[in-house]
């Protein structure tokens, strides 16, 4: 059964952007649990969603620095 896509969307390019920052933000020594396990859950559902408009994004992207927790 196909994933469903949010109600929502951002273009890729804006959300490969958005990618990096949260990587910047969820690797910073002065961040609260609480909103590294936010940003963490956001970061996946991003990654999912450019994975579905782009596949085969996933795999090469993730090796790149994304995913590094």
């Amino acid at each position: 059964m196909p994933k469903a896509r949010r109600g929502w969307t951002m273009p890729d390019e804006d959300a490969r952007s958005m990618l990096k920052m949260i990587e910047e933000r969820i690797r910073a020594s002065d961040i609260q649990v609480e909103h590294r396990d936010a940003l963490i859950r956001l970061r996946a559902m991003i990654e999912d969603d450019l994975a579905i408009s782009e596949p085969g994004w996933g795999v090469g992207e993730r090796t790149n620095g994304c995913r590094a927790d």
